[in-house]
C-alpha cells in the first residue's frame, strides 16, 4: 500500500493524465462535431454562410419558440440563453467560426453592435477552437470574402 508521499505522487499523475485526456477529448470532438458559426446579422450573413459550408448556427440548437419565450421575458433572459448555448459549444469542444460584424448594419445603416454577438466574442476570448473568418481593413471596412464582398484583397 502506498504511503503519503507515494499516494500524492500517484494522485498528481492521475490528475495530470486526466487533464491531458480531457484536452485530447476536446480536440477530438472539435474534429468530429460540426462547427458552429457566430457573427452579426443572422438572416443575411450567419445562416447563409453556415448553410453554404454545412455548418450550424445557434438556431440549429435553440428552437424559435424558445427564443420567443426568452425575449418575452426580457432581453436579459435571451442573453442568458445565448450565453448558455456558447458555453455548451465550448464545453463540447466545437470549432467556432466567427464571420464578424456586419459592415452594412454598423457602418451603412448605423445600427449599433449586436449585444448577442458581443457576448459571444467576450466568452470565446482565448478559446482554442476559435477561427476568425472575417478580414478587417481599418475601422470601417471588414467582412468575409464571397459573403460580404467579392474578389480578394
Amino acid at each position: 500500500m502506498p504511503t503519503g508521499g507515494a499516494r500524492k505522487a500517484a494522485r498528481a499523475a492521475a490528475d495530470e493524465a486526466s487533464e491531458q485526456l480531457g484536452k485530447q477529448g476536446a480536440r477530438q470532438a472539435s474534429r468530429e462535431l460540426k462547427p458552429v458559426v457566430i457573427g452579426e446579422d443572422m438572416a443575411r450573413r450567419v445562416k447563409p454562410y453556415a448553410k453554404q459550408k454545412g455548418y450550424l448556427t445557434i438556431e440549429d440548437f435553440i428552437p424559435e419558440t424558445v427564443w420567443q419565450e426568452a425575449f418575452a421575458r426580457g432581453e436579459a433572459e435571451a442573453l442568458a440563453l445565448n450565453r448558455q448555448w456558447i458555453m455548451q459549444m465550448m464545453g463540447e469542444g466545437r470549432l467556432i467560426i466567427d464571420i464578424g460584424p456586419s459592415m452594412s448594419r454598423r457602418v451603412l445603416k448605423g445600427i449599433p453592435a449586436s449585444k448577442f454577438y458581443e457576448l459571444e466574442r467576450r466568452l470565446i476570448r482565448g478559446y482554442p477552437h476559435y477561427w476568425k473568418e472575417f478580414l478587417r481593413f481599418g475601422k470601417r471596412v471588414y467582412g468575409v470574402p464571397g459573403l460580404d464582398f467579392s474578389g480578394s484583397f
